[in-house]
């Protein structure tokens, strides 16, 4: 792969910058959507219902993506219609072209780290990749050198050169973080680099609870950000602005928002950061995402936490809502240029300086031609990802996916003949068993990871999986004694929600089972087998009108739930309808 940043100057700066205006940006997009023989795009359309009056948009799939990607719907936002419609849009066109790249195998060679050695992505990378300082990370190197993966052409921006890249092994560890799509490839890549920027901060703060200065929100001076600060002050939303930059040298702004009239019954608190080279334009995207991920902080919607947690309560966040120290928003660095070619610049160089190289991985598809990429930054840090994760966490990880159970057996043999102590040996050992049916052994395997004293967030992991093989084994109560245990350590798992709710059913303990099941529509009210679910249990206590609300409402997200509509139409003369 060859690559060389161009000049490219914004032709839109209102809310965010851009090389074209929104208006241009959707047009151009629709064309090409136009031209490619797929069904990609469905339709966009607005969301929001107007309280705040700052606009969310989604796009719709069309089948043929959703058949390539998995994925039903994009959010976009912006401080003005036309510019959540194009955030909505690029975001399809963005996470379209990434899976077609990945789904693509003329894009990749497939081999191990012995084989391409000379031009590999160095194992130094690898290691500081998973933030992996110890000395198992050498230990376990030749394991890793001898794992089977996909390779693609990348582009080491720090050092203008080409590097063969292990897809499989990023996409393990940072998922599609870092996936952006642009008008330009400048545009892209501005927004790839502050993306991960933004999850890395968002993790450090939050995992660790760092003090960070308040910012106050008056001393915004873009026209749009002050306008959208009068938005939310004129509906009593209270916002929580922060300096989210720590020592990276590209700004990025927290920001805290509830609705003291709403809240809880029909809001949440929410919690974002924006980055960008300019603070201004990374208040605005902070701000814009608070109104996406909110519903208005009216409609009793719930959003997906990604970047940062979702707190309970302000209690969860004194570092946030009472900052020792105030700075004004011009405090942060300013790495902003009419030319988006030095944006990009100064950015890589900022985190030369932290020590992190840049990475990127052209993911264009060549019939969309909308500039795409997947950017990887070693080293940097996602929520989503354990904290104590290391280089042989990931091999046992990738072996698994990618591995026959048998060769997957002899691998993680080998591995814990070099890492004797390690939890997650066994409970990747575990999950083959499961997977083969083979619940017993898992048990005994589970257990032993269990004894091994993981951390918290893993430890809710291996008694979800020791509930499901209990479950599958018939032994209902001791399959609710372990999630239990499970639920205990990390309440939101949604997983573990349902295997209690089957659990509890199974026993005849239907008002538990029925609390299960709100409690996982309290936090995915589209999920259409989560209301079949319910509306059993309901059924069971006798409960028929909820019971019919629930089972028409699985169908309408899901008219392939078979039980479900012969239960409703046993239920029909209950029906007033």
């Amino acid at each position: 792969m060859n690559f060389a940043l161009k000049d490219t100057f914004k032709g839109y700066t209102l809310d965010q910058d851009k090389a074209l205006t929104p208006a241009e940006t959707v047009d151009r997009l629709l064309e090409r959507l136009g031209a490619i023989d797929l069904d990609i795009l469905e339709k966009a359309v607005r969301i929001d219902n107007g309280r705040l009056d700052i606009p969310v948009f989604i796009s719709f799939y069309g089948k043929d993506a959703r058949a390539i990607t998995g994925i039903r719907k994009q959010m976009g936002k912006g401080a003005t219609p036309k510019q959540a419609e194009a955030s909505a849009l690029m975001e399809l066109a963005e996470r379209f072209s990434f899976f077609s790249f990945s789904n693509d195998p003329n894009r990749f060679v497939t081999g191990t780290f012995r084989q391409f050695t000379e031009n590999a992505l160095p194992y130094s990378a690898i290691a500081r990749s998973v933030h992996d300082e110890t000395d198992d990370a050498e230990r376990i190197r030749s394991v890793f050198e001898s794992l089977v993966l996909r390779w693609t052409e990348g582009w080491n921006l720090s050092e203008g050169r080409g590097i063969l890249v292990p897809f499989d092994w990023f996409y393990a560890i940072n998922a599609f973080n870092g996936t952006s799509a642009g008008n330009c490839a400048e545009e892209a890549l501005v927004q790839g680099i502050s993306e991960i920027v933004e999850r890395h901060v968002c993790s450090l703060i939050s995992r660790n609870r760092i003090p960070v200065p308040g910012i106050r929100p008056e001393s915004a001076t873009d026209p749009l950000v002050r306008e959208m600060l009068c938005k939310y002050e004129r509906n009593g939303i209270i916002l929580h602005v922060s300096d989210f930059t720590l020592d990276m040298g590209i700004p990025t702004v927290g920001v805290l928002a509830f609705d003291p009239a709403t809240f809880p019954k029909s809001s949440e608190i929410v919690w974002t950061a924006g980055t960008t080279p300019n603070p201004e334009k990374a208040f605005s995207r902070a701000l814009t995402e608070i109104a996406q991920l909110a519903g208005d902080f009216n409609s009793g919607s719930r959003y997906e936490a990604s970047g940062l947690p979702k707190p309970g309560a302000l209690e969860d966040v004194p570092f946030i809502v009472s900052p020792d120290r105030w700075i004004d928003l011009q405090a942060l660095p300013n790495l902003s240029d009419d030319n988006l070619r030095i944006e990009v610049e100064r950015c890589v160089s900022a985190l030369a300086a932290k020590n992190l190289e840049v990475i990127l991985i052209d993911t264009m598809h060549p019939d969309l031609r909308i500039p795409a990429f997947y950017t990887l930054i070693p080293g940097a840090h996602f929520r989503e990802r354990a904290a104590s994760g290391s280089v042989g966490m990931f091999v046992a990880k990738l072996v698994c996916q990618n591995y026959s159970p048998k060769q997957s057996f002899a691998v993680l043999q080998q591995m814990a003949a070099l890492l004797p102590n390690t939890y997650y040996l066994p409970f990747y050992t575990g999950t083959i068993l499961f997977g083969i049916e083979q619940h017993e052994q898992a048990i005994t395997q589970l257990h032993l990871a269990l004894d091994r004293n993981p951390p918290a967030e893993d430890r809710a992991a291996i008694h979800s999986y020791l509930g499901q093989c209990y479950k599958s084994l018939g032994k209902y109560h001791e399959a609710i004694e372990t999630l239990e245990k499970g639920l205990t350590l990390d309440p939101g798992r949604t997983d573990i929600l349902n295997l209690l709710g089957f659990c509890r059913f199974k026993t005849g303990d239907h008002e538990t089972a029925v609390r299960c099941f709100e409690a996982i529509l309290k936090e995915d009210p589209g999920s259409a087998i989560d209301h079949a679910n319910l509306a059993v249990n309901l059924q069971r206590l006798d409960r028929i009108p909820e019971a019919i609300r629930h089972f028409k409402l699985a169908l309408r997200l899901d008219p392939g739930i078979d039980f479900a509509r012969s239960a409703l139409e046993s239920l029909s003369p209950h029906q007033s309808d």
